[in-house]
């Protein structure tokens, strides 16, 4: 870490004088010469600081311009003593990382793959929430699971694996929704209308509606369905040893158990026994045991999940063909370096040359697409831009130190609870975190994880989120500049007052201050909210409108919304954000302050309410 510290303290001296230092004669003249010219960097300077950086031998004596030239990092229209734009630096730096074996061994997975949620869970990654409702079937249990159209919806987001050739391996959790999916008023009824939909299209396409669980593999942790591992056992085991803590005595003691079936030894899983450690079978959530155990003993196929029942067959814990299919159901955005091909509006201005190294940079961080001062979700390579000597600082020492690139559409970030994974009865700890001490606790009447069903948990206190939503990854990076050392979650499906179903991400600060939002860009209703204080809005609305939105927290005031309509309510349009100023409807003393990215319920282009929209006016100093 010195050394890194020094390199940047040096690179910043370097790019802020005049190269090569020898001309300039002493300190003190180069800081004249430097200062007197305009703030730009020559592609003399900037590669001279990348080699620098990269530990690349020169061409004879200093020559670090000649070195770049015979490694091809310097396209032909680039000259040594002039300025270079920020297209023509991107594709410098990323031509340096191919060709330098530490520099791509570090930012160049060797492979990238979806994993399924199944495989996900029996390795210990992460897991998606509970399948079936405590209903009492064989043990009693307060579980309460998803319903099979809110895990349709939750597989839109995808568990990335990253695998580096020097043995590192990272995950992210990337919510790209199913290609053709959209939430609008007109086409929702709830949830099931519209993703149950992809459990018909699969049905028609294949005859795999089958009982077929992910098998386990050697090596992970825990298994979908132990019965199949029962099964595999030689039968019958003797002398099974279990220890259970005696209240009476409040000692350990230890019982032995003859086991001569396979449902036997599930059964001894499901009534919490170590002697699982004995058979060597894998553990599972108790709620999927309890599900397989059932369908082997007893033939049922029909569970209950929160609201109404499913088939097992037809669910994606227990039908990896059809997770498989919606693994690799066509999405809204490549998940690749591509993807901010179609975020970017003046990507198509790119010169061919550069394009590609772009893509790969905004993607890595090293470069981060300019977000518009005038549309919220609208963004801005701006590859002509000259690059200052300030700029480039910053994108070599991103090129070095990874903790300070800044990728467009992720954030990493704490959570709110995450899962200690333990191979053992309970599968470890669900920790929770509590603002006092800033510390994570576990629950005291339950270990947790096999009773936790409400959205994503990961196995790491930190974890990154990627949100190809170009709206919503507005709002996280937004949420994360207001609460960086916030506690973070992504709720895979979730029900509100407006009745819609759907999944959402956000973050607390502590037990009085938080944010969060839905994920569909295009839902007609509240996107964000905040109670009191509106000037946390400010910071959502587009860069253009920011003034007179904080002027108009002053003129819509609680006595002007008692008289303005019978709502008490006044809708503003900010660019491409709808405002809400709506007086609380009980004591009528405070105003809540909503977000909409969609023309709202209460837009006359709606419902044809007479009561009018206005629409701000841009600062006419921002032009994109």
């Amino acid at each position: 870490m010195k050394k890194l510290l020094s390199f940047i303290l040096i690179l910043s001296l370097l790019l802020t004088l005049s190269f090569p230092a020898a001309q300039a004669g002493t300190i003190t003249q180069a800081i004249k010469t430097a200062t007197a010219k305009i703030d730009y960097i020559t592609a003399g300077e900037f590669v001279t600081s990348l080699l620098l950086g990269a530990k690349v031998k020169p061409n004879g004596i200093a020559d670090y311009w000649g070195k770049a030239v015979s490694m091809g990092l310097i396209p032909a229209e680039v000259k040594k003593d002039k300025p270079l734009t920020r297209a023509q630096a991107s594709y410098i730096v990323w031509q340096l990382i191919n060709a330098v074996p530490e520099l791509k061994d570090k930012n160049i997975p060797v492979s990238v793959r979806r994993v399924p949620p199944t495989e996900a869970f029996m390795r210990g990654i992460c897991f998606f929430g509970g399948p079936v409702r405590g209903d009492g079937y064989v043990v009693r249990q307060p579980v309460v699971g998803y319903d099979l159209d809110e895990f349709i919806q939750g597989y839109q987001l995808l568990v990335m694996e990253y695998k580096y050739s020097d043995s590192r391996t990272e995950i992210k959790y990337v919510w790209d929704r199913y290609k053709g999916i959209s939430i609008t008023r007109e086409n929702y009824v709830n949830s099931n209308s519209i993703f149950l939909g992809l459990l018909d299209e699969f049905k028609k396409k294949s005859d795999k509606v089958v009982y077929a669980p992910r098998p386990y593999q050697k090596g992970w942790l825990f298994t979908i369905d132990p019965m199949i591992e029962a099964q595999k056992l030689k039968y019958p085991i003797y002398n099974v040893p279990e220890t259970s803590f005696d209240l009476i005595t409040k000692k350990y003691v230890t019982s032995r158990w003859d086991v001569d079936t396979p449902e036997k030894a599930v059964e001894i899983l499901l009534m919490g026994s170590n002697a699982y450690e004995h058979l060597g079978l894998p553990l599972t959530r108790r709620d999927m045991a309890e599900v397989t155990y059932l369908y082997h003993t007893r033939g049922m196929e029909e569970f209950k999940g929160n609201r109404v029942k499913y088939n097992i067959k037809e669910h994606p814990y227990f039908n990896m063909y059809f997770e498989d299919f919606l693994m690799n159901y066509p999405r809204k955005y490549p998940t690749d370096h591509t993807r901010f091909a179609y975020y970017c509006k003046d990507y198509s201005s790119i010169p061919q040359l550069y394009r590609d190294s772009m893509l790969h940079l905004a993607d890595l961080g090293i470069i981060t697409p300019d977000q518009s001062a005038l549309y919220v979700g609208v963004y801005y390579f701006n590859p002509a831009k000259m690059l200052t000597r300030s700029d480039a600082v910053q994108m070599i020492s991103k090129v070095f130190d990874k903790k300070q690139r800044d990728v467009l559409d992720e954030v990493t970030v704490k959570q709110t609870d995450y899962w200690e994974v333990k191979n053992e009865i309970g599968l470890g700890y669900e920790r929770v975190w509590k603002q006092k001490g800033d510390e994570y606790y576990s629950w005291a009447f339950d270990k947790g994880p096999e009773v936790c069903t409400d959205g994503l948990t990961p196995a790491s206190p930190v974890a990154t989120f990627r949100i190809e939503e170009p709206m919503a990854m507005s709002f996280a990076k937004t949420i994360y500049r207001i609460i960086p050392s916030g506690h973070y979650g992504m709720g895979l499906a979730s029900i509100v007052s407006d009745g819609y179903d759907v999944a959402g991400f956000g973050g607390c600060r502590d037990n009085n201050f938080s944010l969060g939002f839905r994920l569909y860009d295009e839902l007609d209703a509240e996107k964000l909210k905040v109670q009191g204080d509106g000037k946390v809005l400010s910071n959502f609305i587009p860069l253009a409108y920011r003034d007179e939105f904080i002027k108009d927290l002053s003129i819509y005031n609680v006595s002007k919304l008692k008289t303005v309509n019978e709502l008490n309510r006044i809708i503003k349009k900010y660019g491409n954000i709808y405002v809400s100023f709506t007086l609380e409807p009980y004591y009528k003393k405070t105003i809540n302050y909503c977000i909409y990215t969609a023309p709202t319920p209460y837009d006359p282009l709606n419902e044809k309410r007479v009561y009018p929209v206005p629409v701000a006016k841009p600062n006419p100093k921002y032009k994109q």
